[in-house]
């Protein structure tokens, strides 16, 4: 199954469907281009693993919705 598809190219019927790439759901997710790219000691992330990042804006909204009702 794959969650990051979208129809490309007009309609449902006409269009296609491919997967977002990285750079794509970095930009999605409000994270700044190549956020994702690199880890501990600047070694590649695969693309899997970059795909599963957290949302910094929304992870942001969470943490403040906590800290407004504590």
């Amino acid at each position: 199954m794959n969650y990051f598809s979208f129809w490309y190219e007009g309609e449902e019927n006409d269009g296609f469907i491919r997967q977002l790439t990285p750079l794509e759901c970095e930009r999605l997710m409000g994270l700044p281009e190549g956020w994702t790219a690199l880890g501990n000691k600047d070694e590649s992330i695969s693309d899997y693993a970059r795909y599963k990042a957290i949302a910094v804006p929304c992870a942001e909204y969470i943490m403040a919705g906590i800290a407004e009702v504590l």
